[in-house]
């Protein structure tokens, strides 16, 4: 998929789940407004009606309420019928996280799904908070996280097919696809405190950072760019981003930064976390990240903005997403986007390894490998092998009923384990979960523990137990510290014949190199004796019992 597929894959994905033309598809059903908090009568009426004035039958339509006084959580029935026009407004098609608005009259509460929004009504999103939001002419605004923006004028005409809408962004960013606004007088605008973007039909972000510049990037058309000091005004053209800082009196125009390089993202994910790492991208000062489902474009369940080259999401269920990455320059122009899919199969989790610990010796030729059980866990799978890729598992079991497995015939290196939770799907399957992180134990079989010495004449030969590919320093001192050294050599066998060792005690110690490089300590001193016969030149002199007189 290229980057301009890319690019336009959010937008085609919510053409296919709101529809073209949403504007006929409402034409001839009422408007059905859930009461909040702080609502009038004479408010519905100026967000819906043609004339204002239209309130009483409006009330009458409604049973006749106090207009001052309308019951929260009771609905208010807008017959399209009554209406010359089409009412404005904004219907709320998405929300996740932390999202709150706020009526003119002060009253809040929690942003909901299919509510609408009038004239007046402020957003406020957490930091990972998202909401979308569908006017009524097809266009479509998105929330950020940390943002605030009061829906200053929301108004349709049906009958001129006329759009008027008016956004006001205090804090944060909305992205916008606007629709094709070509009779005159329709227009669409979001103000920030230094600057006006305004449109009549094009894909676009306006980003405001308190106090310091407010930016405006253009994915598709054309946006005319008002600077609130000056009123000097600056076109924008697709791919080209515009900034103004506090007092500035021009805009400043920049090219959009490239897409960041996702192709090294690991598709799969296999941990509660979602942790995408990928390369910093030339001039971006931070990134900021969307991710949805991949079935429900629009619906982000998270967002994010990062200074470092790495984003991650948490508390998501398993499943198929769609993730959306771009840079941000230093005067806060947002770059080209990028999609880049994602599954995410990181239940049932994986047990706990318990022992050996990661890292630990065992000293003999069976390990005992254990981990954490888990209820509703029918089986574990375990994978043990000598590389840390596992691409050749020497144990490969897909459904241990215990949590624990012996692992027999073990020579001296390094090996790897990883266990993972079995569980019934839903189907009645087994379901198995991903593997735990590879743990790493080292056996170290015991070297030089059956020392040998045998004395031929002035001949003393030394022998070990040792492995296969292990090579070996060995030392012979007086005394158990080792403090002066009588003799010492480096070998690959395991014997070594020493000769001309004056008579008397000596201590021995080995350290072994295993095969795999991994020096072990000495083993401890082992005592042993070295004794020197009389001799004459006919070999050595014997008592009359036999026995080879010793020097002392």
């Amino acid at each position: 998929m290229d980057a301009g597929i890319r690019l336009s894959a959010w937008a085609i994905a919510a053409a296919c789940v709101f529809g073209t033309a949403p504007a006929h598809a409402q034409q001839a059903e009422p408007v059905r407004h859930l009461v909040r908090d702080g609502d009038t009568l004479y408010d519905l009426a100026q967000a819906y009606l043609e004339d204002p004035g239209q309130w009483q039958a409006l009330a009458r339509e409604n049973g006749n309420p106090n207009p001052l006084r309308l019951k929260p959580g009771s609905v208010i029935v807008v017959p399209d019928a009554l209406l010359r026009k089409k009412p404005g407004g904004a219907r709320v098609v998405h929300v996740s996280g932390g999202v709150r608005y706020t009526t003119r009259s002060g009253s809040t509460g929690a942003l909901e799904r299919d509510m609408r929004l009038i004239d007046g009504d402020r957003l406020s999103t957490d930091a990972g908070g998202f909401a979308t939001l569908e006017m009524a002419d097809g266009s479509v605004v998105r929330v950020a996280g940390d943002s605030e923006l009061r829906l200053e004028r929301l108004k349709y005409s049906l009958t001129k097919k006329r759009a008027d809408t008016s956004l006001v962004l205090d804090k944060g960013r909305v992205e916008s696809r606007v629709s094709p606004q070509r009779p005159t007088g329709s227009r669409f605008q979001v103000d920030t405190p230094l600057m006006a973007a305004g449109v009549r039909g094009t894909e676009f972000g306006v980003s405001m950072r308190e106090g310091s510049s407010a930016t405006s990037d253009v994915l598709e058309g054309e946006v005319e760019l008002r600077v609130a000091r000056s009123g000097s005004t600056t076109r924008v053209a697709a791919g080209l981003g515009g900034a103004v800082a506090t007092d500035a009196p021009t805009a400043t125009l920049s090219p959009l930064l490239a897409a960041p390089d996702l192709s090294g993202v690991q598709a799969l994910q296999q941990r509660l976390i979602i942790d995408l790492a990928f390369p910093a991208l030339a001039g971006a000062a931070s990134y900021r990240a969307f991710i949805w489902p991949a079935h429900a474009a629009e619906q982000v369940v998270s967002n994010l903005v990062t200074a470092t080259p790495r984003v991650r999401f948490a508390g998501l269920d398993d499943g198929d997403y769609v993730v959306r990455i771009n840079g941000v320059d230093a005067q806060g122009i947002e770059g080209r986007p990028v999609t880049w899919p994602i599954k995410l199969k990181a239940r049932p989790e994986p047990p706990v390894t318990i022992a050996p610990p990661d890292g630990g010796v065992v000293e003999q030729t069976e390990a005992v490998l254990r981990w954490t059980g888990a209820d509703g866990t029918i089986g574990y799978r375990l994978q043990v092998s000598r590389d840390q890729a596992f691409a050749n598992p020497f144990v490969d079991e897909s459904m241990l009923s215990t949590d624990s497995h012996a692992v027999r015939g073990l020579a001296s290196g390094n090996y790897f384990w990883r266990v993972g939770s079995v569980v019934q799907g839903k189907d009645g399957r087994p379901d198995a979960g991903p593997y735990s992180d590879p743990r790493r134990f080292m056996v170290r079989l015991p070297v030089g523990g059956k020392l040998g010495m045998s004395q031929q004449g002035d001949e003393v030969v030394l022998t070990w137990d040792g492995e296969e590919g292990q090579n070996y320093l060995v030392q012979v001192a007086r005394d158990a510290g080792f403090a002066g050294i009588a003799a010492e050599r480096r070998i690959t066998e395991r014997k070594w014949a020493l000769e001309s060792l004056p008579a008397g005690e000596y201590f021995v110690r080995i350290q072994a190199t295993d095969s795999d490089g991994y020096v072990r300590d000495f083993t401890r001193p082992q005592r042993f004796r070295v004794n020197r016969t009389v001799r004459s030149g006919d070999g050595a002199l014997r008592s009359g019992d036999g026995q080879e007189i010793q020097l002392p």
